[in-house]
């Protein structure tokens, strides 16, 4: 017990606004936090709904920036955006803006009640270029069971879940045109969601897809199978070199580490088409995305 205090002061005393913190704690164990918006730094408004990353948000709306940031480097006006993952909307609202009236922003969430915030959220900002679906994604039509945790970011579709959703491919749910952006954060299950988007995949410009190796081998298989899906599907990958400089490459990342030192926790893959490899590079070092 006494470690968990110490944990919990010492992340209070880095938090940027330990305040607010306090005060966004109260308001969600009060009930009264979705009374509360607040308005992000790019000009949407999130409502403070009774979530880990609503939480986040309105304690500090320059946290948990990172896909934010990639999302507004690589999207451009009237381009199409499918978000598979969407929480409570933070990249799809983001987007919205990016892409502007006549862009296009598909947002999937599986979860039913983080759903519903995403369209609280998509409503509060009166964006007319988002549409939502609520339903889990894989590689075939069916229903699954999914976590219902606590920390309601890192919700997962598990045998022992207590809520049902349906499933279906991307392939089913979405037209198969032009995209210019897939994200993925589907903790895990982002194989069979590729599996299940061959279509689409062969559209898309770029995939972003958050990889761990712990949260893949929960269903069964390495991070290493979807680096390879997509080189099979004709992508290469932008990351950093053993020096630390930005690349194009086919050397995948996970594929790339002994077994001994492969990452538990995320990473973000980037995968590209080689058409537009060194474009989307030179957008994501002019908006500094690889300093962080």
């Amino acid at each position: 017990m006494f470690d968990v205090w110490t944990y919990r002061l010492r992340k209070l005393r880095e938090h940027p606004r330990p305040g607010r913190f306090v005060l966004g704690r109260l308001l969600w164990r009060s009930g009264l936090s979705p009374f509360f918006t607040d308005e992000m730094p790019r000009g949407y408004r999130i409502r403070f709904y009774p979530s880990s990353i609503s939480a986040a948000l309105w304690s500090d709306p320059h946290s948990r920036t990172e896909d934010e940031d990639f999302v507004w480097a690589v999207l451009r006006l009237r381009d199409r955006y499918i978000d598979a993952g969407a929480n409570v909307g933070q990249l799809a609202l983001a987007a919205s803006k990016r892409v502007g009236p006549e862009g296009e922003v598909i947002e999937i969430e599986a979860h039913p009640e983080i759903y519903r915030y995403l369209e609280g959220n998509v409503r509060l900002n009166r964006v007319a270029n988002v549409e939502t679906s609520n339903c889990a994604l894989g590689a075939t039509e069916g229903e699954v069971t999914m976590t219902s945790h606590r920390s309601d970011d890192q919700n997962y579709v598990s045998e022992t879940g207590t809520l049902r959703v349906p499933m279906h491919p991307l392939d089913e749910l979405v037209a198969a045109r032009p995209t210019r952006l897939l994200k993925i954060d589907v903790e895990g299950s982002e194989l069979p969601v590729l599996e299940g988007a061959a279509e689409v995949l062969a559209e898309t410009d770029i995939v972003y897809c958050e990889l761990s190796t712990g949260n893949c081998r929960r269903f069964g298989y390495e991070p290493q199978q979807v680096e390879q899906l997509l080189l099979e599907a004709g992508f290469v990958f932008i990351r950093r070199d053993d020096e630390g400089r930005p690349q194009v490459t086919k050397r995948a990342y996970f594929a790339s580490l002994p077994t001994d030192a492969l990452p538990a926790t995320g990473y973000n893959l980037v995968a590209v088409r080689p058409g537009v490899s060194q474009e989307v590079l030179e957008m994501l070092g002019a908006r500094g995305w690889f300093r962080r």
